[in-house]
């Protein structure tokens, strides 16, 4: 084996045993040459003996590579690139697959890996997949929720894989609606999710903290601050609804928009039918379950946090720009027939619709709360305000919220209590169509919103005019000025939002293992709105 090299530069190494991986990059640490290789090599951690005396590069290696599958090249800038001598190590396969669950449901957000790189991917909303690897690469898959697999690409350019839901913590007892069980012993499917989980998450509703987070729940948020997502639970659906039963401390709810997430113990999701046993048909799509902060025995804490943060649009959809777009509509009529070219001396703005009317929206929460417990009573109150910016220009959510719950035990066998939400939400305008709206804009239309006068309502004075009159035939007559609308609109309409959730209970302990709950509930909301 034998190499060229233009480097005058000379090796001294002495090394018994060593793995040729470790020897490059001992070369590398103690000179001027850079290896680049991988490290899945065949030979590449086969064990050497290196002797060299003022050598050459491509002394040392010809000597060490010598009985291998290893070659080289020397490059510009002392880069040496070590490759395999047999063909089938240096080629890559384009893969494809698609990863689903015990029941064929598609997995998205699971992770593919090619073991022993740091080269990988996940699976998107369909749970497909698509990642270039060695043909003889492992693949490593991870969801949450699931068993981690191993699967060999053997030269195959389809791969699709199929999870195994992870058992863990098959001895914890469980109470159920209907008695007590080992998880071991259970058929149905219990997720239990900690409050610090969803309390890192900057989401003003407590479940759209859960993304990612439960196998098999899919919560979709339509972007709008503030906006109940859409939540799926194994994609069962019951009658009349499609979302789950909340139930909060024992108490059936509808939504749970009015609980701050900070002031959350737990959140159980049962997803599967056999929730049916406990809360009837209204249970039929699954339940989320939810457990509120209460005191610890003997302590009293006041704790504050805040947190901060931004988002943006992403996967942008690409546009023509003004000069495409002429070309495009010089071609289209010429296909057409016309040979009269178009005038544009009006039309020469360069205008991206979507940045006219997007922003980087800000996102700030802070939260308040005091906890004080005794052996009679066990009191916490919780104060949270959040502030919440859409990418749409104007869109801004304003949420204050005010929890607090008391418990006194009135003797042995007898204890009383409280618990009490309220919230006060200035909602967003309500931008939902301005995205679509911007979308359909040619862009040598300027976004200049000056000039633009009102209609009188008395028909005094009025002037209307239609802003692509001059471009009947390429632009829809349905096509308005998203920016004109979203800035003439976006402050005539104010609606705050109120709602006060409270119950109270007695609760009595006789007999053996036997306890008697009797609660009151309401559940009050009002929306004032005013439009202008």
């Amino acid at each position: 084996m034998s190499a060229s090299t233009s480097s005058g530069q000379t090796i001294s190494l002495n090394m018994n045993n060593a793995d040729i991986k470790n020897v490059l990059k001992t070369i590398e640490r103690e000179g001027s040459f850079r290896f680049l290789f991988n490290s899945d090599l065949k030979d590449i951690k086969k064990k050497v003996n290196v002797a060299a005396n003022n050598q050459t590069i491509a002394e040392v290696l010809n000597g060490m590579f010598t009985g291998t599958n290893l070659t080289y090249k020397l490059l510009n800038n002392n880069l040496v690139v070590v490759l395999s001598t047999n063909e089938s190590e240096n080629k890559s396969i384009r893969v494809t697959g698609k990863v689903t669950g015990e029941n064929g449901e598609a997995l998205a957000g699971a992770s593919i890996l090619e073991k022993g790189t740091s080269k990988g991917v996940s699976t998107d909303n369909t749970g497909n997949f698509t990642i270039t690897v060695d043909n003889e690469a492992t693949l490593v898959i991870r969801s949450l929720g699931y068993e981690t697999q191993e699967v060999k690409v053997s030269n195959r350019s389809v791969v699709d894989i199929k999870m195994t839901v992870a058992i863990k913590t098959m001895d914890e007892v469980v109470v159920i609606g209907y008695g007590i069980a080992s998880k071991r012993d259970l058929t149905g499917s219990i997720v239990k999710v900690a409050g610090k989980d969803v309390a890192d998450k900057p989401n003003t509703n407590p479940v759209a903290s859960l993304q990612g987070k439960v196998a098999g729940l899919s919560i979709v948020n339509n972007g709008t601050p503030g906006a109940s997502p859409d939540i799926r639970i194994r994609g069962t659906i019951s009658i009349g609804s499609v979302r789950p039963l909340y139930v909060v401390d024992g108490v059936f709810n509808d939504n749970i928009d009015y609980i701050n997430p900070n002031d959350i113990e737990s959140i159980e999701i049962l997803k599967d039918p056999s929730s049916l046993a406990i809360f009837g048909v209204r249970g039929a799509a699954g339940v989320i379950a939810v457990t509120t902060k209460r005191a610890k025995a003997g302590q009293m804490i006041i704790n504050f946090n805040t947190a901060f943060g931004t988002k943006k649009l992403v996967d942008k959809i690409s546009l023509a720009d003004a000069a495409q777009f002429k070309t495009l509509y010089e071609e289209e009529k010429l296909n057409i027939g016309a040979v009269s070219p178009f005038d544009y001396s009006k039309w020469n703005a360069n205008t991206d619709w979507i940045d006219a009317v997007t922003r980087k929206g800000m996102f700030n929460t802070n939260n308040l709360s005091i906890a004080s417990s005794t052996d009679k009573n066990k009191f916490n109150m919780g104060i949270g305000f959040t502030t919440d910016e859409g990418i749409i220009r104007h869109e801004k959510l304003e949420k204050i919220q005010l929890s607090i719950n008391d418990e006194v035990k009135l003797s042995k066998n007898l204890k009383v209590g409280f618990n009490f939400n309220t919230v006060r939400q200035v909602n967003p305008y309500n931008a939902t169509y301005i995205l679509d709206q911007a979308r359909k804009v040619i862009p040598i239309v300027s976004s200049d919103v000056k000039g633009i006068r009102a209609k009188n309502p008395y028909g005094l004075d009025s002037f209307t005019q239609n802003l692509y009159y001059d471009l009947p035939s390429i632009q829809n007559s349905g096509v308005v000025n998203p920016l004109i609308q979203l800035e003439n609109e976006w402050n005539k309409t104010k609606s705050i939002e109120y709602r006060s959730v409270g119950s109270v209970f007695g609760e009595v302990n006789f007999l053996h293992d036997f306890n008697f709950k009797a609660t009151i509930y309401a559940d009050i909301s009002t929306v004032n709105t005013r439009q202008y």
